[in-house]
Parts: structure tokens; sequence; C-alpha cells
């Protein structure tokens, strides 16, 4: 499959790097740093899953768009995979033109600038895992937050985001918060709203005591929380930096 893929790419323009395994990855972006990485999860020894997480917390290839091309194609292996910071994810088997395309919708959808809004209703959908992988990707590249920092936020979101699905199972499906990530050079705001009849869920989860934000407050993710009504507001300031490409 490896050399497939080599050999797919190389037809369309594409000069592929190939690695057996992780650490022949690993090797290989210490010369040089590719436009994209394509990753199989079934690696021998360090797990794709563990090399894109790997990938992802680091300053030096977090910029780099992971394509999982893999044949675990179950709603648990899809979710995994993004939530270890993968760009998008692509089942095998595929068409040759699947993979050109998905390879270059990754590569040609970096950031193009430091500011970022993202509006949407938490409920433990991928679009809520993609989301939150977008906004730490955005903090490793525009900001000088630590790694620690960025990582307890992604994981604090994630924590938010899977607590509201089992809400909303429990609900007939109604999303119970909407949230809003405000990102400019200086400053992050992640404002929560509760949906009607959602209030006990902010209390559980969003108050200051709640695990989420003592978490986040006690490893410097936030430095300011206020709440006003249904409305909770986290902040985070920071000087702001340019890494990554």
């Amino acid at each position: 499959m490896n050399s497939l893929e080599a050999e797919i790419l190389s037809a369309y323009g594409f000069e592929p790097i190939r690695a057996a395994d992780a650490e022949e990855a690993l090797a290989a972006l210490e010369k040089t740093t590719p436009a994209a990485i394509v990753l199989d999860l079934m690696l021998p020894g360090l797990s794709g899953l563990e090399l894109c997480r790997r990938l992802k917390t680091s300053r030096a290839t977090q910029a780099i768009p992971i394509l999982i091309c893999s044949a675990l194609d179950a709603a648990v292996e899809r979710r995994m995979g993004f939530e270890a910071g993968a760009d998008d994810y692509l089942p095998k088997p595929f068409q040759p033109e699947s993979l050109v395309a998905r390879l270059e919708c990754c590569i040609h959808r970096r950031p193009e600038c430091d500011l970022l809004t993202l509006d949407l209703d938490l409920a433990a959908g991928l679009d809520d895992v993609k989301a939150i992988n977008t906004l730490a990707g955005r903090l490793y590249g525009t900001t000088d937050l630590e790694p620690s920092q960025i990582e307890a936020l992604r994981a604090g979101l994630l924590a938010i985001s899977e607590a509201a699905g089992r809400w909303a199972v429990r609900h007939r499906g109604a999303a119970p918060v909407h949230m809003v990530a405000n990102l400019d050079r200086a400053r992050l705001a992640l404002e929560f709203r509760a949906a009607d009849g959602a209030e006990a869920f902010m209390l559980e989860h969003l108050e200051p005591e709640a695990s989420v934000p003592a978490s986040l407050a006690d490893a410097g993710a936030i430095d300011r929380q206020s709440r006003e009504g249904n409305r909770v507001v986290l902040e985070k300031t920071f000087a702001p930096t340019k890494v990554g490409g």
C-alpha cells in the first residue's frame, strides 16, 4: 500500500517521501517539512494515532496537514483519528482521484490569517472535534501559549463536547450549549450560551468550580471567567507570535 500510494501521488505530480514506520517518518521530518502527510493507523511499533498526536502537539510539525488513510473505518476510529489531530480521514479502499483530491484539500486548507471565529452547537459530533482542532492549530501557529496550555484547552473543550453529546442523547437530540470562539492577535474568548432548558448543563459543566473550567485555570489555559445569565465566557490573553508555515 505504501508503494501504491507513492505511485499514485507521483503520477499526479507529487514528490512522495516514503516511510515504513513512525521512526522512519520522524527521521525524515528532521530533514524536511512536507506539504502534507498521508498516514496509516496500523503501523509497526508506534501507532499511527500516537504518531499523529505527537506531530500535532509539536510546534515544529503541528502545521503540517495530516490525512489518515486507513482500512479502519468505524465511527469510533474516525473520531479517534480526528481527536488525535488529523485534518481528514480517507477509508480504504479508495479511488486514486479521491486520495489526490483529499490531499490537495488538506494542503490548501491552511489558514491565511491570524484571526479565527468558530460558531457551533456542541453535541459530540465530528464537527465539534474538527472545530476544536482548528482552534488548537491556530493557537499553535499564532500565539506564545505553551503546548501544555493548548492541549489543556483542546482536552477541556472535547470534554464539554462529549458531555453535551450525552445530554443530547438524554434530551431527544437537542444540543445543550452553543459555543462561539473568537481568536485575535492578543486574546482568545470562548463564549458558551445555554439552550432553552439546559441551564442545568451550564451549572454542572461551566461554573468556575466545575472540573473543566477549574482544570483550564490550573493549567494557565484561561485567566478570566465571567457569567451573565445563561452566558459564560472563558478568556485567555497572550503575547502574539508567528510560528510555523
